[in-house]
């Protein structure tokens, strides 16, 4: 110690002040190395799904009935069928929308596991995140799901399995949390839940389907809803969708959504785009509908690039998966 003091000392003040340099520099090197997420070798090959925001502009005008389609009433009388009145148009419509979507549940049932970027933003504790964009894997025997996240929380992982690891759920997080370590969590806990409207057991196509399903039959069992239309059809991922769009009476009679947006696959009959919205607040001034929608968004759900029957393994759903950060 007191050669290297006598050293320092014989030090002029310019080397000083380039070793003082020098150090920092080094501390900042060190400092962004704990900030980047190691990644495992390889593991960009097998999760190489490019993130997209997928944001879609909604042509909000309603759909003509078309000859020959479901929507105009059908009739062997010769007498023309009395013209429907709005309610019994808007019943309808929500009858059509709500077997498109039985259809699709009993598709999936038959589906054992796909892959998709699911895309979500959604108000958690009265604020509107970031639209984040994951990459998911799905087995639905027994329910199965893994989740990466591609944005905002980059590297993020989470893997559960129905019937494991006590029930919880297995979360890695992203960038320098993530050399804290695998951490086991109630997927209905406080913690988990702090980040999410929903927990991780309610997500995928087949439990957004069973969500919708439920949502409707009540709509229809209580005629909370002043319409339901069905709009032009829209393009979602280069896929050709039904949109219906639902508002309702007021929030007595539905006290969760205001107005709800769903695009339903025409081929698959699966919801993969949903937008809903929430009762303004009394002192909300809105100037037009596109603010107001803007001011009450409270969830909006989508799902792109699926693939069905990706004849999944167990080992996509292990933490021990040699692409996985969940050792």
């Amino acid at each position: 110690m007191r050669h290297l003091f006598r050293f320092w000392s014989m030090l002029d003040s310019q080397r000083k002040s380039n070793i003082f340099a020098g150090s920092v520099a080094l501390a900042a090197v060190g400092f962004l190395r704990l900030e980047a997420a190691p990644v495992p070798a390889g593991s960009e090959m097998v999760h190489r799904v490019a993130s997209k925001a997928h944001t879609l502009k909604l042509d909000l005008a309603v759909a003509a009935p078309q000859p020959g389609d479901s929507q105009s009433p059908v009739t062997t009388d010769a007498i023309p069928a009395a013209p429907l009145s709005p309610e019994e148009q808007a019943r309808q419509t929500l009858e059509r929308k709500l077997a498109a979507v039985r259809q699709g549940i009993e598709f999936l049932r038959k589906t054992p596991d796909y892959t998709a970027q699911f895309n979500k933003q959604e108000l958690v504790s009265d604020e509107l995140t970031d639209e984040q964009q994951i990459f998911m894997k799905v087995r639905h025997e027994p329910f199965s799901i893994y989740l990466k996240w591609l944005s905002g929380e980059r590297g993020r992982e989470v893997l559960f399995v129905d019937g494991s690891n006590d029930g919880e759920m297995l979360v890695r997080s992203g960038g320098w949390k993530g050399r804290l370590g695998t951490l086991s969590i109630d997927p209905n806990g406080t913690l988990a839940m702090r980040e999410a409207r929903y927990p991780v057991t309610k997500a995928g196509l087949l439990e957004l389907s069973l969500t919708i399903q439920d949502f409707n039959e009540k709509d229809l069992a209580t005629t909370n809803y002043t319409r339901c239309e069905q709009l032009a059809d829209q393009e979602f991922d280069g896929r050709s969708c039904h949109c219906y769009l639902v508002i309702y009476n007021d929030i007595d009679s539905s006290p969760q959504y205001r107005k709800s947006i769903t695009l339903i696959d025409k081929e698959w009959s699966i919801p993969v785009y949903i937008k809903n919205y929430a009762w303004p607040a009394p002192d909300l001034v809105a100037a037009d509908d596109a603010a107001l929608d803007e001011a009450t968004l409270i969830e909006c759900y989508s799902y792109a690039e699926v693939k069905f029957r990706q004849q999944l393994a167990n080992s996509d759903f292990d933490r021990a998966n040699e692409e996985y950060r969940l050792h």
